[in-house]
């Protein structure tokens, strides 16, 4: 039997992405974040987790994204030791799905289109997806979370080419 891997179907912009789901506690609300001055535009600043104080990280800009304004932001807590000595709070626009996927079914990225972020790409995963009775297949960027917080810590920030993010297409339509 395979072993599978647990993936997070996360929203940021108008795009959807996996992301591991082992270094990911908790998925909670929006923490209410302390500003801190002169911070980069990934930092929305600190907020209090349990007796903690803790950092709270916007992916969103290390992937050369505008941060879109959106009701259902989520935070994604990070496991204490995952990443650094503390947890971490990650903030995406929403959380969708807990996937259950087969590393046979991760297919390798076209680098060249990855341009800037191809060290933060795992790969590409299809997947099916239903909604209004109508089936949608999907062509999602498999994110390596781990290398962009633990280059974050180093000070290196990603930066892609835009535009790059989902594929979607409608198999009920026949190709010319």
């Amino acid at each position: 039997m395979q072993e599978h891997l647990t993936l997070v179907e996360i929203l940021l912009g108008k795009d959807h992405y996996l992301i591991d789901g082992d270094i990911i506690d908790k998925f909670v609300r929006p923490l209410q974040t302390i500003d801190v001055y002169d911070a980069p535009p990934y930092i929305e600043g600190m907020a209090q987790w349990g007796e903690e104080m803790i950092p709270v990280i916007s992916i969103a800009p290390l992937l050369g994204m505008d941060r879109a304004e959106n009701k259902r932001r989520r935070t994604l807590i990070i496991h204490k030791g995952a990443v650094s000595e503390t947890e971490m709070a990650v903030s995406v626009d929403d959380v969708f799905n807990v996937r259950n996927v087969n590393p046979s079914d991760i297919m390798p990225a076209d680098i060249s289109a990855c341009d800037g972020m191809e060290e933060y790409v795992k790969g590409l995963i299809r997947l099916k997806t239903e909604s209004e009775g109508k089936t949608e297949e999907l062509l999602l960027l498999y994110l390596n979370l781990y290398k962009m917080l633990t280059d974050l810590l180093r000070g290196k920030i990603a930066r892609p080419a835009p535009d790059f993010y989902i594929w979607r297409w409608d198999s009920g339509i026949a190709s010319p």
